[in-house]
């Protein structure tokens, strides 16, 4: 199998520059009453200076042995002009009367951006293989153009989304001091994000029909009923923690917590929205072209080919953002046993997080009246045909979902010897599931990277980021060589479970969607793969039917993850020598 390959015309710099400055006051009252202030500035500016000799010629993927070829000007840098402007402000203000220690704070950040990056301004080509490339026929063309016919160096130098974000913060937290061995720590924190001038609504948006079959697979706010009313309320995160020391010498200590923690999503989500306001950029997506369409439209990689893949009548991509979103939110618990015998510290720690509000992406230009194949009979992963609107090459909603949840279980031993010896394992088991990653730079890359068969309303599934089982261990060894030098020299050992993945297919899907990469069926035998491998559209089996059925068998029992999920165990060793020196 061939990994991804890249052609060194897909090449580019980054440069980034940084300026920031921090100013820092901290005043003691008195015995009772202190404050910390910190106010902080920075600019910001990451750019990409394409190497290719043809910034305006398109990104092609061809697809190899499971892998893909690229070649051409790298579509995330023909157009990547990021500058923005932050800054921030704290207060903490602290008050101590008998047994309580109560903060009074908050936190406030600005930011000014110009998102100055249009994703596939030189166009996006793709193959489903070699032999198609060679022959000029690609399966997918997409991009997108200014309306008003600006040039690439003049949208470079004048972004077309700039937008400004205020995000405020206020807490309260109390710490509670009751007795000699409790103490609890209750609080709360208020969030609002504040966005000045939201996305325009263009007149498609406004004035999109709405699906009659609406409902049948998946739901979401209709387009026409969208009102850029995100963002409009605050955010209120109760929590509070406590710890109980059991023995009077704090060798058995029970701790543990539970509270609301709000998040954040990337800005540049928001910067697709600005741009993608199906105002200021036209859109094209053709998918599954066949060769008629092709020698129709033109040679895409000629110069000029992609104007044979515009629209006559122009359309648009729309980025939008459901009605009232809120900022993802999860309500998170943990207990934990610390115990100290004969100087050795056991630890048994468990943490449950349930999702109040994550992140949910979905393409709602699909009319929702699906066909399915025929070995799917419990109907689990539709086909759309049609779109909703024409005037949309695609429509993206980001959305909430309350889906999703995580928890872990870790067993914990440690100990320092006074001859400087020291050592700890831990043992952690641990599950989560979600309904996507959210590590894409895009709504349209989150859709079509989530490797779902209802990708529009896609199930709980192992997260991207499930660690099963992890063991970690430290051994370290210190030695005084002078009253105030250690020299010590530490052994890290981890091991865990391989990053869970999927089966399937890279740029393509069996149901043809706009998906990235789209799961694999598999037979549940013999018989059933009998029916379809090698076999014609009438039914008849060619010759070499039952040999293909064979090789396929094969293939699958000669696999432990297609015959059952199986973990793979990534160890990880590293070795540091430390040498520490104290100078006073």
């Amino acid at each position: 199998m061939l990994a991804n390959f890249r052609f060194a015309s897909m090449d580019f710099t980054q440069k980034n520059q940084a300026i920031s400055t921090v100013l820092e006051l901290k005043t003691h009252f008195n015995s009772q009453w202190s404050n910390s202030f910190i106010a902080s500035y920075s600019a910001i500016k990451d750019y990409r200076d394409p190497k290719s000799n043809n910034i305006m010629f398109p990104q092609t993927e061809i697809g190899y042995n499971g892998g893909t070829i690229f070649l051409g000007n790298d579509r995330e840098a023909t157009v990547f002009n990021m500058k923005q402007n932050t800054a921030e402000i704290t207060d903490n203000l602290t008050y101590k009367t008998g047994n309580h220690t109560l903060l009074f704070g908050t936190h406030n950040e600005f930011y000014d951006i110009n998102y100055g990056f249009v994703n596939a301004l030189n166009g996006r080509v793709s193959y489903k293989s070699l032999a198609d490339f060679f022959n000029k026929l690609p399966t997918r063309v997409r991009g997108t153009y200014p309306f008003d016919g600006s040039t690439r160096d003049e949208i470079f130098n004048n972004p077309y989304a700039k937008f400004k974000i205020n995000m405020y913060s206020a807490y309260v937290q109390d710490e509670i001091r009751v007795g000699e061995k409790l103490k609890v720590v209750p609080g709360i924190r208020i969030d609002y994000t504040d966005l000045p001038n939201k996305p325009k609504l263009s007149e498609q948006v406004q004035n999109s029909p709405e699906d009659p079959n609406y409902g049948t697979t998946y739901t979401y706010t209709p387009l026409n009923q969208i009102k850029n009313n995100f963002f409009s309320s605050a955010l209120v995160s109760p929590r509070i923690g406590f710890t109980y020391n059991v023995d009077d010498d704090k060798t058995f200590v029970i701790r543990g917590g539970s509270g609301v923690f709000t998040g954040r999503i990337p800005f540049a989500w928001l910067g697709y929205a600005y741009y993608n306001d199906g105002v200021g950029y036209g859109s094209y997506d053709k998918n599954n072209l066949t060769a008629a369409q092709v020698a129709a439209a033109g040679d895409p990689l000629a110069t000029g080919g992609l104007n044979g893949y515009h629209d006559a009548t122009p359309k648009v991509q729309a980025d939008l953002i459901d009605n009232k979103f809120k900022m993802p939110a999860v309500l998170r618990n943990s207990l934990a046993f610390d115990k100290t015998i004969d100087g050795y510290k056991f630890t048994l720690e468990g943490m449950y997080t349930k999702v109040i509000r994550d992140l949910e992406f979905q393409q709602v230009n699909k009319t929702d009246n699906p066909t399915y194949f025929s070995y799917d009979t419990k109907h689990e992963m539709p086909i759309y045909a049609a779109n909703i609107n024409s005037a949309f090459s695609n429509a993206y909603l980001l959305s909430n979902t309350n889906k999703g949840y995580r928890y872990s279980i870790t067993e914990m031993i440690s100990k320092t010897y006074d001859f400087g010896f020291n050592f700890m394992v831990a043992y952690t088991y641990g599950d989560s599931r979600d309904i996507t990653n959210g590590i894409r730079n895009s709504m349209e890359s989150n859709f079509q990277m989530n490797q779902s068969l209802t990708p529009n309303n896609p199930q709980l599934a192992t997260s991207n980021f499930n660690i099963k089982h992890r063991i970690v261990s430290n051994v370290g060894y210190g030695v005084k060589v002078a009253p105030n030098n250690t020299l010590s020299a530490n052994v890290y050992f981890n091991a865990q479970s391989g990053n869970p993945f999927s089966w399937g297919f890279v740029n393509s899907t069996i149901a043809g969607t706009g998906q990235a990469a789209g799961l694999a069926y598999i037979f549940k035998d013999a018989a059933e793969a009998t029916k379809y491998i090698g076999v014609n559209s009438a039914g008849v089996p060619s010759a070499t039917a039952a040999q293909q059925v064979a090789d396929y068998e094969a293939f699958i029992n000669g696999n432990d993850y297609l015959k059952a999920v199986e973990e793979h165990l990534h160890k990880e060793m590293e070795i540091q020598l430390l040498g520490t020196f104290k100078l006073i």
